[in-house]
């Protein structure tokens, strides 16, 4: 008999002005070719329902999206900082925290990596570019079509990523201006741009709670090298059925 599938709860993006949830495909096919089973998670501020929504799944992904309100980690709102969601960056905060504290697997994705990095006391750039002149950044949010990749990564041997891709350097895509800048207690950092932009970052005790700053869920369908690390993901959720 086939083994169950771990279901995996997704975060989604709010579209505040039509009042609807929307998720970029690539994450729902990239979990089901991995193995898993994805669902996409509600949009609530009704914290004890989703406290009680997350135990019921094997590991969350925490999806990309807009920016996050500074006040999280204690900053005001600069000039140069994006569109904020108020009702995600709530939900997220408290799923990043709650699954940490569960040793749920947890993937995060460009935001969701920030997400990560913040909710557990972590702080992040709110531009790169801005708060970091006079150094000689790539460029994070590339002209290309979204499945190129535009800038190499190095990763750090001995970590989740590198066992993943078993490969010290990949090329990914890039669609930020922020990044994380102070990185949360127990976390490391497993990989850089070579500008020293963060990459990934992975907690030193969970079983798996990994941020990566890319998009894998755009590359996989031209690269497949980018469906390993929602593989390890998956299989680290099953393990926890």
């Amino acid at each position: 008999m086939a083994s169950k599938r771990p279901m995996i709860g997704i975060t989604p993006g709010i579209d505040y002005r039509e009042n609807k949830l929307y998720i970029n495909n690539g994450y729902v096919e990239a979990i089901r070719l991995a193995g898993g089973l994805p669902v996409l998670l509600p949009l609530t501020d009704d914290l004890e329902f989703l406290k009680n929504t997350i135990a019921r799944f094997d590991g969350i992904l925490l999806s990309g999206g807009s920016d996050v309100d500074a006040k999280y980690w204690g900053e005001p709102n600069y000039t140069y900082g994006g569109e904020i969601s108020p009702l995600r960056d709530e939900m997220e905060i408290f799923t990043a925290k709650e699954a940490i504290d569960l040793d749920k697997p947890i993937l995060g994705i460009c935001r969701g990596c920030q997400v990560l990095n913040i909710a557990l006391g972590g702080t992040i750039y709110q531009d790169i570019y801005e708060e970091q002149k006079g150094k000689r950044l790539y460029k994070h949010s590339q002209n290309a079509p979204k499945w190129y990749p535009t800038h190499e990564v190095y990763i750090e041997k001995d970590t989740k990523v590198f066992k993943a891709h078993k490969e010290e350097v990949i090329r990914v895509n890039s669609f930020h201006h922020q990044a994380i800048k102070d990185v949360a207690p127990d976390f490391i950092v497993s990989s850089r741009c070579g500008d020293g932009i963060i990459e990934s970052i992975e907690h030193t005790k969970c079983k798996f709670a990994i941020g990566v700053q890319w998009h894998p869920e755009v590359m996989w369908e031209k690269d497949a090298t980018h469906l390993k690390l929602f593989i390890k993901f998956v299989a680290s959720c099953q393990q926890a059925t």
